[in-house]
């Protein structure tokens, strides 16, 4: 077959056969120069050729194995199609699926073009298809034995989780995650066990790992198939999985590639994820400039774990330059929607000095509040501790009642603290030198070296 082809610069390359019996002719970048595509860039590359394709037959683009494998660059579109019809320059949306800059040379191979047939076919509407064993089975479908999709309240854990479209609440998440898996909710069940195995602070969940598996365990093939079906939110929990080896082998290569391709599909907690494989070099070369790029993708998006850990980053200068009113700003934005990290971390900024905002007491506390009544343990304690040292009745009353939430969570220093509160009957608590004593002997025996010592020298012997 012969296909007329024209230059639309006269500098271009054409196309041409590596081989007697290749599939694909080879295509060539048309550059005055050089090129640079950054890591996760994509850049339109000019080939100079046109092409007048026969009806019923299309050019498909696809990557350079070699290309492709060795410096990540292969179509951004996968497969590039150019119709019988279209009489414009061949472009090609060369993108960069490394973590390294890659140079493309004006002349350099760097895709390949196979003429194919095609049919085109008339849509006829009808109101039954024939059976098939398979049935309305979609991806992933064929040999999964448990349907992973959510309940409505498994819906509505995600959304809290997540922050969609609510306020980030990981306690109310959790609360409905465990009641989607009473339901039988499959991906609330996953999600669950994850959490399970990594401990959960503000969800309210000790970590236990063999527990947290034996969750998994029933729906971890179902979760994988869909994560090689595409869906996004399996790709990232299966990913987690790889990543610390929680049911199934450890991967983390792997699991950033599933962190990647599910960012690639516009899932912002993917590309969050992603930037921590950057930043800590797991599964792929450590890499701030990448983790940055993740991270403000993930946190434009409104993502608001992205939006702090890009706080972060401007705040410690990794990746960018030292920053502190930036890093205020992204602070701020996951603060106001609910993420205790960011509440609590915003709050300490108001209360130092040179931090990229001003000082501001009444800040400080509205956002630590916010923070500790979420029950994030570092702000309970440090609201504990502000509120005690301002040395007034009305103060010590409040760093009482959160001295004993942080002994609700388990905080030596809290237990330290409203022992000496219960001996003295300070914050207007009621005297319990009994209390006060078990309180002290928990926490010295917990390791806290004050709390032993304080022990011996109000009561002797531990």
């Amino acid at each position: 077959m012969k296909i007329n082809i024209k230059r639309t610069d006269p500098r271009a390359t054409l196309p041409t056969y590596g081989s007697a019996a290749a599939a694909g002719a080879d295509l060539y970048a048309l550059l005055d120069g050089t090129v640079t595509v950054l890591p996760g860039e994509t850049q339109m590359i000019h080939t100079g050729i046109a092409l007048e394709l026969p009806d019923g037959y299309a050019g498909l683009i696809y990557p350079r194995s070699g290309l492709a494998s060795k410096r990540g660059l292969a179509p951004a579109n996968k497969v590039g199609v150019v119709d019988p019809d279209y009489r414009g320059e061949v472009m090609v949306a060369l993108h960069n699926h490394s973590n390294l800059p890659q140079t493309v040379s004006d002349g350099e191979r760097i895709a390949q073009l196979v003429i194919t047939p095609f049919l085109r076919v008339e849509f006829e509407v009808s109101e039954a298809l024939s059976d098939t064993e398979r049935g309305e089975g979609g991806f992933g479908s064929t040999g999964t034995t448990v349907t992973l999709s959510h309940t409505e309240t498994g819906e509505n854990a995600r959304r809290y989780y997540w922050g969609d479209g609510v306020a980030y609440d990981r306690k109310r998440a959790v609360e409905l995650l465990r009641a989607a898996s009473e339901e039988g909710d499959p991906l609330a069940r996953v999600r669950l066990g994850y959490l399970t195995c990594e401990g959960d602070e503000i969800g309210g969940i000790a970590q236990d790992a063999e527990a947290g598996v034996r969750l998994l365990a029933p729906c971890l093939d179902a979760l994988h198939k869909n994560a090689d079906a595409g869906d996004s939110e399996a790709m990232l929990l299966w990913g987690n999985l790889l990543l610390h080896g929680y049911g199934v082998e450890s991967d983390p290569e792997a699991a950033a590639r599933l962190f990647y391709n599910a960012a690639e599909a516009g899932f912002a907690p993917a590309a969050d994820a992603l930037g921590q494989c950057f930043q800590a070099s797991t599964g792929v070369k450590a890499d701030d400039l990448r983790a940055i790029s993740c991270y403000r993708r993930a946190a434009e998006h409104g993502f608001a774990p992205a939006q702090f850990h890009l706080g972060v980053c401007y705040y410690n200068g990794q990746g960018v330059k030292v920053d502190k009113a930036e890093a205020a700003k992204w602070y701020a934005r996951a603060a106001e929607q609910g993420y205790a990290p960011a509440q609590f971390t915003l709050g300490k900024h108001y209360y130092q000095v040179m931090n990229g905002v001003e000082n501001d007491p009444e800040k400080c506390i509205h956002w630590l509040t916010l923070a500790a009544e979420q029950g994030h343990e570092k702000a309970v304690v440090f609201l504990a501790d502000l509120y005690h040292n301002a040395g007034n009745n009305a103060a010590d009353a409040l760093a009482a009642k959160w001295y004993a939430v942080g002994v609700q969570m388990g905080n030596l220093t809290c237990a330290k603290q409203l022992a000496l509160y219960l001996r003295t009957g300070r914050g207007g608590t009621e005297q319990d030198d009994m209390r006060a004593r078990e309180l002290l002997a928990r926490a010295a025996q917990g390791g806290l070296r004050e709390a032993e010592n304080l022990y011996r020298e109000l009561y002797g012997t531990l």
